[in-house]
């Protein structure tokens, strides 16, 4: 099991190595700041609950993770899946440090048990519906937030979004954007003194609130939990896959899994935000960041801050950080790929803008459910088709068993299933062969190359041979069946057929097949 937890072997860290992330660390505690303090308060859980997730988990993940060059902590998406528990008072924070541990705890899982390749495997259509609503989301909670406000927050909001659509990416490595948006919008208050203010932020270590829960409330966290737990995977091996491109490395997903579980454990028990890798990823590598020490580094620097952060950040104007999450929400949409709406499958389009509808108006646990359902549904419909066309059901004419046979009589047939068969094609399949059936004497089923059968499309054999047994038909079975015995001896696909009618070759079964026809 632990076998799938180590890494490859990694080139040599060295002094210049060191040096560039140093540099880079340094650069990008400047934007990761403000863009943590944000993502804490739209959370609804305070900035310092932001800081201090970059910090937990970032730390567990870079220690104990399996991607050469990954950043983790908050994220815009599960800030916002944060804010709808915290939001709907449904839960109390105490419950909501529960939910998080519990998503720790399944990552954690998921890690050990080493399936971690499989989790990144979520329907590309699905994961863009589902951020770009969270996008929307986050757009228009801010702009709902800014128009109950005064003028001078309208006014430090838009002049910070067009200061950052502007910015140079060459100043950028220098002074980031999103800190410059802050330290203007802390000036500009001098002279609008009308804008909100961040207020007090209580300053030192987190504050645990984890409680024992009741039993009763476990069984009720299992959705929230599962929903944080899978799209902080998603999200961070995405993350992981493309850190892989400019780093030459091969990340290892089950430990990834392990690390972002941990982290979140941590995080949980701490009483602040669910995290997972982050766009910083990126920005460490924009600024020359080459391994994790980058954003260790970075996150030393925002630990020593903390402890001293409180009175220096309460002039910091709202509108500022509002400006700061409404462009993270515009980026989180996938413009190219909505672009493309109307060259696309009406099917797998539906499939997204369901998804995205789902996650605006709805509930985005719901949401994620739903678009899953249904990329399911349009991609079961492709996959019948190929594996009817799969299926080979031809007569046998009886003059290939006896010339002296009359020529157009046909009592022995051959089903052949190749391939793959699965409930996508289960309904069709039991149609489409059932009236073969009634057609001959004797059926073959020819299971030689067939490579995989599930439950449900074992069950429809069953079907078919208790119905060619209703007709008088007579089956006989060839094929290497041993990749496919365990599911037929499960559903009793075997139990059915006299041992003497199961053998090794067509031949053989052409031969059976022939002489039960013969026979009086």
């Amino acid at each position: 099991m632990f076998e799938s937890l180590r890494n490859e072997k990694r080139p040599p860290y060295t002094a210049p190595v060191f040096s560039a992330d140093l540099k880079a660390g340094i650069t990008l505690s400047a934007n990761y700041v403000p863009t943590a303090m944000a993502l804490g308060v739209i959370s609804g859980l305070g900035p310092l609950a932001g800081l201090w997730c970059g910090v937990l988990v970032g730390f567990v993940a870079a220690a104990c993770g399996g991607t050469r060059a990954l950043v983790s902590g908050p994220s815009a998406v599960l800030a916002v899946i944060t804010a709808t528990l915290v939001t709907g008072d449904q839960y109390s924070l105490s419950e909501i440090a529960v939910i998080i541990v519990m998503a720790g705890a399944m990552q954690i899982g998921l890690g050990l048990a080493g399936i971690g390749r499989f989790v990144s495997y979520m329907p590309h259509i699905v994961l863009t519906g589902f951020m770009s609503g969270i996008g929307v989301l986050l757009l228009w909670k801010q702009a709902y937030k800014l128009f109950h406000l005064g003028a001078a927050d309208l006014a430090i909001a838009g002049g910070g979004l067009v200061l950052m659509a502007v910015w140079p990416a060459r100043a950028g490595k220098l002074l980031p954007s999103a800190l410059a948006v802050v330290a203007i919008g802390w000036l500009v208050t001098v002279f609008l003194p009308g804008a909100e203010r961040l207020g007090p932020v209580p300053v030192g270590l987190p504050v645990p609130v984890l409680e024992t829960p009741s039993l009763e409330f476990l069984s009720e966290a299992v959705g929230p939990a599962a929903l944080v737990a899978l799209i902080s995977s998603v999200y961070s091996l995405m993350w992981s896959l493309l850190a892989d491109t400019f780093t030459n490395s091969q990340h290892n997903p089950n430990r990834e899994l392990l690390a972002q579980g941990l982290g979140n454990l941590v995080a949980g028990a701490a009483g602040v935000l669910p995290g997972g890798a982050t766009i910083a990823t990126m920005s460490a590598r924009r600024f020359g960041g080459k391994t994790v020490i980058a954003g260790v580094i970075c996150l030393l620097i925002i630990a020593a801050l903390i402890l001293s952060l409180g009175p220096y950040v309460a002039p910091l104007p709202i509108a500022a950080l509002t400006a700061i999450v409404m462009l993270v929400g515009w980026k989180m949409i996938d413009f190219s790929f909505l672009r493309k709406l109307r060259r696309m499958d009406a099917k797998f389009s539906s499939v997204m803008l369901l998804t995205m509808g789902a996650t605006i108006f709805i509930d985005p646990f719901f949401a994620i459910v739903l678009g899953v359902i249904a990329a399911n549904i349009v991609n079961a419909s492709r996959i019948e088709s190929l594996e009817l066309d799969s299926v080979v059901s031809v007569p046998i004419l009886d003059s290939t068993f006896d010339p002296a046979a009359d020529t157009f009589d046909a009592h022995v047939g051959l089903l052949a299933f190749r391939g793959t068969f699965t409930v996508s094609s289960s309904r069709k399949l039991i149609r489409q062969a059932g009236e073969d059936i009634r057609d001959h004497d004797v059926v073959i089923f020819d299971f030689s190359g067939t490579t995989h059968i599930d439950d449900s499309a074992a069950n429809v054999i069953c079907v078919l041979i208790d119905r060619a047994k209703q007709t008088g038909t007579e089956v006989v079975i060839f094929g290497d069946l041993s990749r496919i015995s365990r599911t037929l001896y499960t559903f009793g696909v075997l139990d059915r057929i006299p041992k003497d009618r199961i053998v090794d070759t067509e031949e053989e079964a052409r031969e059976l097949a022939w002489s039960l026809v013969k026979r009086p």
